[in-house]
């Protein structure tokens, strides 16, 4: 190879040369199509499943409605599809049982069965609706036991749609009915007999047991002491 003082030249130069360098070399070998693999594939990846999956009976809750709610929730991509249907779910049941407070008293449970999910999923779909800030959720305490009644899930402004953050439009209802079930199941929340906290505060309250324990077989741990208000 020549050195030339001229770079196009000897751009053109270096091209010719592998281009003869690379034809020296023998071809590469491609395999031919196996018939037999072709005809499992089309067998396997091609078609529907042998074994549909069955399909489940669609539960009619009446004419229920869920309300408009912000385009937001479906835009964010920290959401999961299925925190977006929990938000739905939970909108939903709001509209339909307080519509002027907009705070549902609710269990893990009742959405874990209404969602067909686990309890664990609705407790995750929960914690990333209220990181987002679209709902704020506090722990029911009961005032006989330690443990606790329900959730009281509030919605917040982000959720809803710009015409209905003040309030939902009435609905049509008859003057004569009573307002309120009288087989209510959280009739201690409306009585004002159990008190609601946030869910960091409900955490120490669990863990206070755990470390009076602790303190008491290992009393030179030093841990700190927890107050609760």
């Amino acid at each position: 190879m020549t050195m030339h003082n001229d770079a196009q030249a000897a751009f053109i130069e270096s091209a010719r040369t592998l281009k003869n360098r690379a034809s020296s070399f023998q071809t590469l070998h491609v395999p031919t199509i196996d018939p037999e693999r072709r005809q499992r594939s089309l067998q396997t990846c091609h078609r529907y499943a042998a074994t549909e999956r069955p399909r489940r009976a669609v539960s009619h809750t009446g004419n229920g409605y869920v309300p408009e709610l912000a385009a937001r929730i479906e835009d964010d991509q920290n959401l999961t599809d299925g925190a977006r249907r929990c938000a739905r779910k939970i909108a939903e049941l709001t509209y339909r049982q307080n519509r002027e407070g907009r705070v549902l008293p609710v269990t893990v449970t009742y959405l874990a069965r209404a969602l067909g999910r686990c309890r664990r999923s609705v407790q995750r779909y929960l914690r990333q609706l209220e990181e987002g800030g679209y709902v704020a959720v506090e722990v029911v305490a009961s005032p006989r036991s330690r443990m606790c009644i329900g959730l009281m899930v509030r919605l917040l402004a982000p959720l809803l749609a710009a015409h209905h953050r003040q309030s939902w439009p009435q609905n049509a209802q008859n003057p004569g009915a009573t307002p309120e079930s009288l087989n209510h199941r959280f009739r201690l929340l409306f009585q004002g007999k159990a008190c609601s906290m946030p869910v960091d505060q409900w955490a120490l309250r669990c863990m206070d047991g755990v470390f009076r324990s602790l303190m008491k077989t290992k009393p030179l741990t030093a841990l700190p002491p927890v107050y609760l208000a």
